[in-house]
């Protein structure tokens, strides 16, 4: 097995650096050993010697005559600690005198040195007495003091030898010592090399054949298989290594099928799809797109290049990076198409991976031609059939206020009941007359917006002042709000006072009575201000809130008077300033419309 031959391989290795180290310590413990004793036995017998050697140098000075007139014969203290101090380290001789002749030596010395001393004290005594022959006495000195030179001496280069030769043995066991770890460290490194050189066949080469095909299995080569050599740990890796490269082959296998299946299935959705779609990278370059894209493009004499008022629509839409779609026919995008005129709609809606990350961006344009001129022939047969009518209407009115003034002769109560009721419906009339006529030129563009910046306090002012006396017949209150300062808005000051009062309007016909009508500008968005009236009452339902801006529509179970085409009007105006009209409502709660403008300078006039 290889975990055994590894096992063995390193265990030898071990053994050996342990054995090493073992005798190392035992080395350097002999050797510190050895280097203590000879300080401790033959450095303190020299350090004595030496004593010695002063000691009866300063003695003899002390008691020579020298300059002074007399010697100092009657002072002995000098003697007597000198002879303590000799006395107490003369044991250190003694006890490092491990031969004869070291015994001997020593042996004299103390002899000598116990003369000395005696010699000195008969001087003291017979210079007490008198005694003229003290100086023979006092010659006597030098001979025991050359004596105790001498044989100091003599110790001196006794110990002196025994270091040496200690000195010489440490030497010799240390190269014995170097020659051994030589041989031990060869020992390891043959060992070494040689379980190496058997597991280099048994493990790196396989690994090194491993590492190869992991290097083929990332290149997508999966048809190699490793043979097994060895019933080991890594004959185990090996069949663990064909396994999972026979299972890519058959995974990358299924979804390379899969994927062309796909692919497809998408090319075959792209092309059955009437629609020109195009499919953009991070950069908004063409990767992909259907036939009928590519009938877009040639038709246009671009080919390869979007227009170029989608590359500026989806330079806007970029900002957000949300879905994007235009549903109003009257934002449709004017294309000429093979000598003919073509409207689509744009929808920008972000292609994102499995992994969260942003591939690009897909643009389909919805051909609302057909719509379109149906949207523009109803525009126009209802702003011919109003006009056509207000004629003979106005007519009408006129001869309905004679009788009702009785310019022609007095009318009976019944009469003038119904002349009375006739004229207000003719009045109702020709307001939803004059309303489709000014949708009708909103729509088709003939009304031009007179832009100019404008305070949006102005706004909010001339509105509530306005509808300041409605309001309060009608038993609301009208409450305004302009949170903070905001930059002006580019608007036409009179169509946006038509959205307000519209707004207003609403807002007391829906109204509980008693409650209050909020009218209040906000900052919306960077380049935008938000207007919002708000009010209590019934609210709208959901399911009506995206239609209440369609012509006609008035919300259901209602007794609200008006023909459907305030809130439409409001639309169309607020679109044609390229802003935003929405409403929130919560039924039975609040009730909230708002539309937003943008500020002046955020839009090309």
């Amino acid at each position: 097995m290889l975990r055994w031959r590894l096992t063995l391989g390193l265990l030898a290795t071990l053994l050996i650096l342990l054995l090493v180290g073992i005798y190392g310590v035992y080395l350097f413990h002999s050797l510190s050993t050895a280097f203590d004793k000879i300080l401790k036995d033959n450095y303190d017998s020299i350090k004595v010697c030496h004593f010695l050697r002063v000691t009866t140098a300063r003695l003899n000075i002390y008691y020579s005559r020298g300059d002074r007139p007399n010697p100092p014969y009657d002072q002995t203290g000098p003697l007597d600690q000198a002879q303590k101090e000799v006395n107490e380290r003369m044991p250190v001789l003694w006890r490092n005198a491990h031969d004869s002749e070291q015994t001997v030596l020593v042996r004299d010395l103390q002899a000598v040195i116990n003369r000395y001393f005696d010699n000195y004290r008969r001087v003291f005594a017979e210079f007490a007495a008198n005694n003229p022959h003290y100086r023979e006495t006092r010659g006597e000195t030098g001979q025991l003091t050359l004596q105790i030179t001498n044989l100091a001496e003599n110790i001196l280069q006794r110990n002196e030898q025994q270091m040496l030769a200690a000195n010489n043995q440490a030497d010799a066991q240390a190269k014995d010592s170097i020659r051994l770890l030589v041989l031990a460290m060869s020992s390891a490194v043959v060992v070494f090399v040689f379980t190496y050189a058997r597991l280099g066949q048994s493990l790196i080469m396989p690994i090194r054949n491993l590492t190869r095909s992991i290097r083929e299995l990332r290149s997508r080569h999966f048809e190699q298989n490793l043979p097994v050599v060895f019933s080991d740990e890594l004959g185990e890796l090996t069949n663990e290594f064909n396994g999972m490269a026979m299972e890519l082959r058959n995974f990358y296998r299924e979804t390379d099928r899969k994927f062309i299946e796909l692919n497809q299935v998408i090319r075959a959705m792209m092309t059955t799809l009437p629609y020109p779609l195009f499919i953009l990278d991070g950069h908004d370059a063409l990767q992909r797109l259907n036939p009928a894209a590519e009938r877009f493009l040639k038709g246009l004499d671009s080919p390869g290049r979007l227009p170029g008022v989608l590359e500026r629509h989806l330079a806007k839409t970029l900002v957000t990076g949300r879905d994007y779609t235009l549903i109003d026919l009257k934002q449709a995008f004017l294309f000429r198409l093979n000598e003919q005129e073509y409207y689509f709609l744009p929808r920008v809606f972000p292609i994102v991976l499995e992994d969260g990350s942003l591939f690009g961006r897909a643009l389909m344009l919805l051909d609302v031609t057909r719509f379109r001129w149906l949207d523009d022939l109803k525009s126009d047969m209802l702003a011919t059939l109003s006009h056509e009518i207000k004629t003979p209407l106005t007519n009408i009115r006129l001869v309905l206020h004679l009788l009702l003034e009785k310019s022609t002769g007095p009318l009976e109560q019944t009469q003038e009941d119904l002349v009375s009721s006739a004229c207000e419906d003719c009045e109702r009339l020709l307001r939803t007359l004059t309303s489709l006529l000014d949708l009708a030129r909103i729509e088709s563009g003939k009304a031009q917006l007179d832009l100019k910046s404008i305070d949006p306090r102005i706004l909010i002012t001339d509105a509530a002042k306005a509808f300041e006396e409605p309001i309060r017949a009608a038993g609301r209150t009208l409450a305004v709000e302009i949170d903070g300062e905001w930059p002006p808005v580019q608007a036409d000051r009179d169509r946006v006072g038509l959205v307000l009062s519209n707004l207003l309007s609403n807002a007391i016909k829906y109204s509980t009575p008693g409650s209050t009508i909020t009218l209040r500008a906000q900052g919306a968005e960077p380049n935008a201000v938000r207007f919002i009236v708000t009010n209590f009452g019934a609210g709208l339902p959901e399911s009506e809130q995206s239609r209440i801006f369609d012509k006609f529509y008035r919300v259901a179970n209602t007794n609200g008077e008006g023909a459907g085409l305030g809130l439409s009007i409001a639309r169309e105006i607020i679109h044609a300033h390229e802003g935003r009209i929405g409403v929130h409502s919560q039924p039975g709660k609040v009730t909230e419309f708002y539309f937003d403008l943008p500020k002046a300078g955020a839009v090309e006039v």
